[in-house]
Parts: structure tokens; sequence; C-alpha cells
């Protein structure tokens, strides 16, 4: 990975949604950055440019403090930079850009989906995944999403083919870039079971999404989007594009019944997709379909705030 390509990246907005308080107000982070983070509200709220308050939010389960003035104020939020000499949403962007994204687990493999820079930060999650795992079951590993591979990522991936004591192909690391085949070098040696595959674009409809407009007599259109299996970073551009250019006063719905992952970009995603549909003076966005495991996500995220989740 290039010195220029890992430093440009690293300072990308990241687009979480999580949850935070400015002064005990509830709202959630639309973007962050290693310096300022813009904070949505689901009611107007009367903060001024040039307040200073205590904003709170939880990183990897720890509390965390940052004083913040308001930089600027919109319809629906506001944005806030840090005073602290150091601040915690550098921490919160590493934490949002790297790690493990999804796993799935069937009868024959688990195939283990990561983001960002490849490295120790993750190891116990990482680990967890084959530690109660017998020796030569089959692991896929899609690094679409890998930015870069730290040495202690390469060590990670050595434990688990010691762990494993398997075949040359019970170990697979797919859709790798041009970069990421060149971070990987050294594990493609004799001795070494670890199979890499190039990048492979072939298929990938699992971020695809479905649209159907309808509209009554009189009445504005009705938008439903039925929502990608997998809704995440790489579904960021596709799903602006389906709202972007909408007139006033449409009606949104979000189907979620397809829907087996979301990650932490989408919830920024829904979040701009709201505060397209409030400037344009819509109706209240309804989610349908949503399985258990998805409106607990929404509940953690406090979404019932700003959308009507059935």
């Amino acid at each position: 990975m290039s010195a220029t390509l890992h430093s440009r990246r690293k300072h990308e907005r990241v687009f979480c949604g999580l949850p935070m308080e400015l002064d005990g107000v509830l709202g959630n982070a639309l973007d962050v950055n290693e310096i300022a983070v813009f904070l949505v509200f689901p009611t107007t709220q009367s903060f001024e440019v040039g307040h200073k308050g205590l904003l709170s939010f939880i990183v990897d389960h720890q509390p965390i403090r940052e004083h913040v003035k308001v930089a600027r104020v919109t319809k629906v939020g506001v944005a806030l930079v840090s005073l602290e000499e150091s601040s915690a949403f550098a921490k919160l962007c590493v934490s949002s850009r790297s790690g493990i994204k999804f796993v799935q687990h069937n009868e024959k493999e688990s195939i283990i989906h990561l983001r960002g820079e490849l490295s120790a930060d993750f190891w116990d999650e990482f680990s967890q995944i084959y530690r109660e795992r017998p020796p030569g079951w089959r692991y896929r590993l899609d690094f679409k999403n890998v930015t870069g591979v730290a040495p202690s990522g390469l060590a990670m991936l050595l434990d688990l083919e010691a762990h494993n004591h398997g075949g040359h192909d019970d170990i697979v690391i797919v859709h790798c870039s041009k970069e990421m085949l060149d971070a990987l070098a050294f594990l493609n040696v004799p001795g070494i079971g670890i199979t890499l595959l190039g990048s492979d674009q072939q298929g990938d409809d699992v971020h695809q999404f479905q649209v159907e407009t309808f509209r009554e007599p009189g009445e504005p259109a009705t938008v439903k989007i039925r929502v990608a299996r997998m809704f995440d970073y790489n579904c960021r551009n596709d799903f602006a594009k389906l709202y972007r250019y909408r007139g006033r006063n449409t009606h949104y719905i979000l189907d979620f019944q397809d829907t087996i992952h979301i990650g932490k970009a989408a919830f920024g995603s829904m979040l701009m997709l709201n505060q397209h549909n409030r400037e344009k003076q819509g109706e209240p966005i309804r989610m349908i379909h949503c399985s258990p495991h998805i409106k607990n996500l929404m509940h953690q995220m406090k979404f019932e705030n700003f959308f009507v989740i059935e």
C-alpha cells in the first residue's frame, strides 16, 4: 500500500450514524473526521454558532466526553469542531474504518468481510472467529474493502493458518487489488496454505437496490426502495442517486426484507436521505420488513427518533 493512498484514506470522512448528545440533547453523527462532526437532530434545536458545549458518545464500549464548539448551523443539525488538544474523533474514525464488517457461517465455510487496515487493533475479534472451529475448516476472507495490511495483519493471517492445519484451498483471500496482492506477497510462497485471488466484480448483486415508484391520484409520489442484501460503504453512491433528484413531498419506504447486513456507513447514508427528505418537507420515512436483528440495530442507533420502524 503506497503512503499516498493510505494517507488519503486516513483523512476521509466517516458516515457512522452514531448516537451522540450535545449538552444532553440527543442526535446522531452524520459524518465525522479527525477534528469535526456534523450532528443531526430529530427536531429543530436552538444552538447558535460559537456555542461551546460537551459532546457525549460511546466508542468501543467506552464513554467519551469531548469539548466542542458549534461552527455551523443548518435546518437539521450543527457542525461541531473539537476543542480538545487530543480529539477522540480520530479514534472514532479508526473504529469505524477498520475491522470485521460481517461474518457469514454455513455448513461448509466461514466468509469474513474485512474493512480498512488489517492490523492487531482487532486481533481478538478476528481470532474468536476460528478459535472454536475444528482444524481444516474452510475460510474465505473478502478483501474488497481492505485498504492496507500492517505487519501485525500478516501475523494474524499466519496465526489463522497455523491454527487451521488445513490444505492449500482451505484459506482463500478474495477480491485482492494489485496493492493488496503486493502487500500479501509474503504469503504466496510454498509451505503457506493461503490462496490469494485478485479482484473479481462479477456477480456482485448483494449491493444492488430495487426501486418501485407509484402515485395515487392527487397524492405525492411514493418511492419504495428494496434495500440491498449488504448495505455498506460500497452502496453509498448508488443509494444517494435514488433520492437526490426527487421532487418535493416525495414519500419514501425502505424495505429490508432481503437485507442481512448493515454497515456503519449505511447508517450515515440513511441519515443523509432523512436530511434530504426533511429539507423537502416530506413525510417521515418508513422502514418495513425489518428482521429482529435489524430492528435491534436501528434502536441501538436511536433511529426511531428519525424513522418509522415497522
